[in-house]
């Protein structure tokens, strides 16, 4: 990312786009300003990219809202030729003989690669998912991460104006001005500037130290720990891997069979020791829920590490962060160690973690990243102001 990117002026001109809104309905109503196509009236078909979770529910309100779907598509093989709606989904490259005037959603967080590869094929409104929830939230419910987008926006703006001076660097405003641009106007395009690619990774900001105790929550089947591995070059003396989901805690418990230093726990992080329902989709997107699922345990960071040391804590738990960031004040607040929180799941967390973070410690340094191309992979990273910052 280029220095003097303008962040706080790019920034200052959102919050200023909100506050002339005047309100949900005013930012609803410029949304249907920038894609006029979406309204039910004009919207009688498209294209879905994309058929996993979401593009089948999208395929499923398409049936319901008499919407006809001209083709699904998505490059994953093992997804060719199944049946959605009566639909055989086919590959991307399938769509040479589909008109450029149809819309195409795609239905992946992971927007904007996708949607800038359609664009460039030549279709005229192509859009992800996340903007027809936006638009007309009772013909397609929204998804977890977009229920209250422009809700949160607009009823929250005073937050949002508190973090434009709060935050640690300009780069962080301008990461800041890309979501918040992203979450009115729905086209990816906008997060392109600001996006790092590596995952917590974030360019010039993280420094590690000689003897690391990572704790990873929400490890999954292990990708993270091996990321946090490489790059500490073997100086570390613990992880702590959290994975509540019984099918993917065997696998990262599988893939760490020879390495005493990395310690599976089956369980996920909260605020203390219980137990929770669990979605056990066996994915990223797997939550925890009010019913349904399955039963999970779910521990307390302080109760675990009991006043032991830890030097760096990465939370991605689908919800839960602001809980485990509360369970684990006390480790925070002793050890001060470098967080990674995601700030994505609900849209009121861009805001509220910063803040429960700060509640704990106030002499961290706050900064956001932005570490995929769409609504998820926003992380808060905040560092102690002791903490030397690579320059």
């Amino acid at each position: 990312m280029k220095k003097n990117i303008n962040g706080a002026n790019q920034l200052r001109l959102r919050l200023d786009t909100i506050k002339a809104a005047k309100g949900v309905a005013g930012l609803r109503e410029r949304l249907s300003v920038l894609w006029p196509e979406f309204s039910l009236s004009k919207l009688t078909e498209m294209v879905i990219v994309g058929a996993a979770g979401e593009g089948l529910r999208l395929a499923a309100l398409c049936s319901s809202n008499g919407i006809a779907i001209r083709a699904i598509v998505d490059d994953d093989s093992s997804k060719h030729g199944m049946s959605v709606e009566g639909i055989k989904v086919a590959n991307v490259d399938t769509l040479n003989s589909i008109p450029r005037e149809i819309p195409v959603i795609v239905a992946s967080h992971r927007s904007l690669l996708p949607v800038r590869r359609l664009r460039a094929m030549g279709f005229k409104t192509v859009s992800p998912f996340m903007t027809l929830q936006m638009l007309d939230p009772v013909s397609f419910p929204p998804h977890m991460f977009h229920d209250g987008l422009l809700e949160d926006l607009a009823v929250n703006l005073d937050q949002y104006e508190a973090l434009e001076n709060f935050l640690a660097d300009d780069v962080s405003r301008a990461v800041l001005a890309a979501v918040i641009g992203y979450r009115m106007d729905g086209d990816p395009e906008i997060l392109s500037p600001v996006v790092e690619w590596d995952l917590y990774g974030p360019n010039n900001l993280l420094n590690y130290g000689s003897d690391e105790v990572y704790v990873d929550g929400g490890a999954f089947d292990g990708d993270s720990i091996k990321l946090f591995i490489e790059r500490v070059k073997g100086r570390y003396s613990r992880v702590l891997g959290f994975e509540p989901d019984p099918a993917t805690f065997a696998r990262l418990k599988n893939t760490f069979i020879n390495e005493p230093k990395v310690e599976p726990i089956n369980a996920g992080l909260h605020k203390k020791e219980g137990v929770l329902r669990f979605d056990d989709a066996g994915t990223r997107g797997s939550i925890l829920v009010e019913s349904g699922g399955i039963s999970v345990p779910v521990v307390g960071l302080d109760e675990v590490l009991q006043g032991d040391r830890v030097s760096y804590i990465k939370m991605n738990i689908e919800g839960a962060e602001i809980d485990a960031l509360q369970g684990g004040a006390d480790s925070i607040k002793r050890w001060g160690p470098k967080l990674a929180i995601s700030a994505y799941h609900l849209p009121n967390h861009l805001w509220k973690i910063p803040l429960e973070i700060s509640k704990i410690r106030e002499d961290y340094q706050i900064f956001f990243r932005q570490h995929d191309g769409g609504i998820i992979e926003t992380v808060v990273f905040a560092l102690p102001i002791s903490s030397k910052i690579k320059s």
